[in-house]
């Protein structure tokens, strides 16, 4: 099992939903030191006081925006500068829901540095900080059930989880000899903030099938990442649609997914 307790957890995209419940599980159910890092920096401040007035933990801030190559550099280099970090979960993401030729470009490099470029650059640095202080550290890659299944209408949201998915279970083989291990969490929908700002919120509400709170969600990731799954997916439903996704053909998924997506005209 991976011992969160009184060692410090950078979680990425802290500011709300479902990063901003993993760090509260973690400072709470774990006696876990937190290191929370997003843009909004009025939250992360608010979020810290709470966990140290809470649950008397330690809890430290980053203002970063992910989607800038030098401020992915900077998370690195603050986050190790005083601090032994020991499970780093990365958690930030940006979506999009809606016809793809009209995803400005800027919109899509956003998303894909976000989404992709970042989590594979911090990955490689925390895992090399991880294999040479020796302590059988772990990361864990939020991903998302879209990425088993071709989204249209989320065809690069979807693309990127895609890719999130099978690196993370690739670099798997590659660091557990070296005493790190790597969880990919793939959840399904989530009432979050993401999903309002997307305006899938309309589309998908809380309580409907297969959606799950931030709250719940968040424990089910912390209590796999502390158990080093290789890939985990919560909830029945969302397990056996993945399932499902490995039987069927994928133009049949895409045409079913097409339908429940679709943006009314």
């Amino acid at each position: 099992m991976l011992e969160l307790r009184a060692r410090w957890t950078l979680v990425t995209g802290a500011s709300s939903g479902l990063g901003e419940e993993m760090a509260r599980s973690i400072a709470r159910d774990q006696g876990g030191h937190v290191l929370v890092v997003a843009r909004r920096r009025e939250r992360l401040e608010a979020l810290c006081e709470e966990l140290r007035s809470r649950y008397g933990v330690q809890a430290a801030f980053i203002v970063a925006d992910l989607s800038r190559p030098e401020d992915v550099e900077r998370v690195f280099t603050e986050a190790t500068r005083e601090r032994d970090i020991h499970g780093v979960i990365l958690n930030a993401g940006v979506a999009y829901w809606g016809d793809a030729l009209k995803l400005e470009w800027n919109e899509f490099q956003s998303m894909l540095n976000t989404n992709v470029t970042s989590l594979v650059r911090l990955s490689t640095l925390f895992a090399r900080h991880l294999v040479e202080r020796g302590t059988r550290g772990g990361l864990m890659f939020v991903s998302s059930v879209a990425g088993f299944i071709p989204v249209p209408y989320q065809a690069a949201y979807s693309g990127t989880k895609a890719f999130v998915t099978s690196y993370g279970q690739a670099l798997t083989q590659e660091l557990r000899p070296q005493g790190v291990s790597v969880t990919v969490f793939a959840p399904g929908g989530i009432s979050t903030e993401m999903l309002d700002r997307t305006g899938l919120s309309n589309r998908f509400k809380s309580g409907d099938l297969g959606m799950m709170s931030a709250t719940d969600c968040a424990a089910h990731a912390v209590r796999a990442f502390i158990h080093r799954k290789e890939l985990y997916v919560p909830g029945l439903l969302n397990q056996t649609l993945t399932f499902a996704a490995r039987l069927l053909p994928r133009g049949f998924l895409a045409q079913r997914t097409a339908a429940m997506y679709r943006p009314e005209r």
